[in-house]
């Protein structure tokens, strides 16, 4: 059989809709929810999943406050939320979620700060932020949590000053003389660790709200969606990297629909879809009806099969010789 007579013969799988998955699980509360973008050539997917199976998950161009709200919004809000860091999902919880515990993943903490003193600090004061940050994923008590924000208290008033320091440089363009942070970038490393301790949200997983059911099922990272569903989505796009745009968007759609905790059968949901004909024939309705064009506003059709071949006393179409 030909590679064409294949597609031809699969054609109709295409037109099979995703059902929602979150259909029937309304007011379910979850103790802990994990939020997550990936990016494909289909465009950024945003995944929401607890640490067993997926929930929801929303298709946009990037991870804005709003795309994050089309998601939370057909979710309850959790207990707990799990979020790498990103300002847009911050937004969206404190909007949709406002009673939600927000976690902060450590790892993604750590990467901060890496960024910031890289894995090989020159000065005494990178050396030791960075070894703070290490030490964010080892903390398995309350005891060891505040030992660590001692740690970070008595590192700000040791280097203090020595963060504090400034320096003038010159604009090479205008000649202005500027005062700037000497340590920008060990008090930018140091910033991050204390304004997550502050808001406290970097040990809600040693003390989880009331009402969670599995306390110690609660995590502190969200290496359970990066490695367990973000992962294997780019790993189905790579290899399947020819298809692309809305195909591409459909088979992962399948593909996460299959991870969510009761994936009804995909042949019982093309059967009912009547093998993908009923969504063609609402194509094709829809088609016509927004086809017209509507007199009354001035709007033309969407879109037209041919020019007109009838004669038109204008300059854009003319018959014969001029």
């Amino acid at each position: 059989v030909s590679r064409a007579t294949m597609k031809r013969r699969f054609k109709w799988c295409w037109l099979v809709d995703v059902p929602d998955p979150t259909a029937g699980h309304h007011k379910r509360i979850y103790d802990q929810v994990f939020l997550d973008g990936t990016y494909t050539a289909g465009g950024c997917l945003i995944v929401a999943a607890t640490i067993d199976h997926v929930i929801a998950w929303h298709w946009c161009k990037h991870e804005t406050t709003r795309d994050y709200q089309l998601l939370l919004e057909r979710i309850e809000a959790p207990l707990i939320a799990v979020i790498d860091g990103g300002q847009g999902a911050y937004s969206a919880i404190k909007k949709c979620w406002p009673t939600t515990k927000i976690q902060r993943c450590l790892v993604h903490a750590q990467r901060v700060v890496r960024r910031y003193t890289t894995t090989n600090p020159r000065t005494d004061a990178g050396r030791t932020i960075y070894r703070l940050a290490l030490k964010l994923t080892r903390i398995t008590t309350l005891d060891e949590a505040a030992a660590w924000g001692v740690q970070l208290h008595e590192f700000s008033t040791i280097y203090r000053e020595w963060m504090n320091e400034k320096t003038m440089i010159k604009d090479p363009k205008t000649g202005a003389w500027t005062r700037v942070w000497t340590h920008h970038n060990v008090r930018k490393a140091y910033n991050s660790l204390n304004h997550l301790w502050r808001s406290e949200m970097l040990f809600v997983y040693l003390n989880p709200p009331a009402g969670v059911l599995a306390p110690e099922r609660i995590k502190s990272t969200t290496n359970s969606l990066e490695g367990g569903i973000n992962a294997q989505l780019k790993l189905l796009a790579r290899t399947h990297r020819g298809r692309s745009g809305e195909r591409q968007r459909r088979m992962l759609d399948w593909w996460l629909y299959l991870k969510t905790e009761l994936p009804d059968d995909p042949v019982r949901i093309a059967r009912q879809s009547d093998w993908g004909q009923g969504q063609l024939a609402k194509v094709s309705t829809l088609t016509q009806t927004e086809n017209q064009a509507d007199h009354e506003t001035g709007r033309p059709a969407l879109y037209d099969n041919a020019i007109d071949t009838d004669y038109t006393h204008s300059i854009g179409i003319q018959k014969g010789q001029i």
